[in-house]
């Protein structure tokens, strides 16, 4: 009897145990509107790296990147709410919305010294993060987007390209992911991996997000850049030249560094380089 009490005693710690480890690999925070917001974390150090994703996106974008850093840091990749396995029940598709979303997912996981990472549309995410949040912010890298802050998007330009991006993610093939420049290296294996990540996700908020993203270009940009507290660096492709002085005029002291050889999603196009060129400017930010 006293051996099967203790049988039943492991069992129940060994179910304990791997309903502790499910959770956390599956972890959530709320928004400050209700929705649920998914995110994934490894690794130990600081500061904290968290990753945030481009428009439509999953945080799974960044496993390689999550990979390679939580052997030195802990890193955080989350997934922007209608993104992924985060909810899409909200009203509010804006950019300082998202970036509050961030900052409630730093809040939770208590960090106190973070680098914001922001590819694409969640450049506009990590400067609203790091504006709501400085004290916490060693500092912000741009993947690939922001080379001109000063160029606005006319009415009829944002409804030709919310055309061409919401036929892109319904009618998804490689030959125009490759030729709207999004993956340059190892085509098939690109689309292979885009394509088993966007299967069956939902499309709410991807239309609003995107009008948001705009809206937050014409309307907020250079406000928003110019009330950074932090040190910026971005990490462009070189498919379009980045206007430095440009740039300079809201946050003083910007650097970029330019990859060559590779397109949009230059992490998947050349992860080594880019890998190295982060690691750079994370001890750029805590030295």
């Amino acid at each position: 009897m006293r051996m099967n009490k203790r049988f039943y005693c492991g069992v129940l710690i060994i179910i304990s145990i791997s309903m502790a480890c499910s959770h956390e690999t599956n972890p959530v925070a709320v928004s400050s509107d209700g929705v649920q917001i998914s995110y994934n974390k490894q690794g130990k150090g600081k500061p904290a790296v968290v990753f945030v994703h481009g428009w439509t996106n999953p945080k799974t974008i960044w496993d390689e990147q999550m990979t390679h850093f939580s052997q030195k840091y802990k890193v955080v990749a989350i997934d922007l709410p209608g993104s992924g396995e985060s909810g899409n029940n909200r009203s509010n598709w804006t950019m300082k919305a998202f970036g509050d979303d961030v900052a409630v997912v730093i809040d939770k996981l208590k960090l106190e010294e973070v680098v914001l990472v922001g590819f694409s549309m969640g450049t506009a995410v990590v400067v609203e993060t790091a504006n709501l949040i400085p004290d916490k912010v060693k500092g912000v890298v741009l993947v690939d987007d922001l080379k001109d802050p000063d160029i606005k998007y006319p009415p009829e330009m944002v409804y030709y390209i919310d055309s061409v991006m919401m036929d892109l993610v319904a009618n998804m093939n490689n030959e125009k992911l490759v030729a709207n420049g999004f993956y340059k290296n190892n085509p098939d294996s690109a689309f292979k991996r885009i394509s088993d990540m966007y299967a069956g996700l939902s499309q709410t908020g991807w239309k609003e997000s995107l009008q948001g993203y705009f809206t937050w270009l014409n309307e907020n940009c250079t406000e928003s850049l110019s009330q950074l507290k932090v040190p910026v660096i971005a990490i462009n492709s070189d498919m379009e030249p980045t206007n430095v002085e440009a740039i300079r005029k809201y946050v003083p002291g910007f650097q970029a560094k330019i990859m060559t050889n590779v397109a949009h999603l230059l992490f998947w196009d050349n992860p080594e380089e880019f890998n190295r060129l982060l690691e750079e400017s994370i001890q750029e930010f805590i030295k």
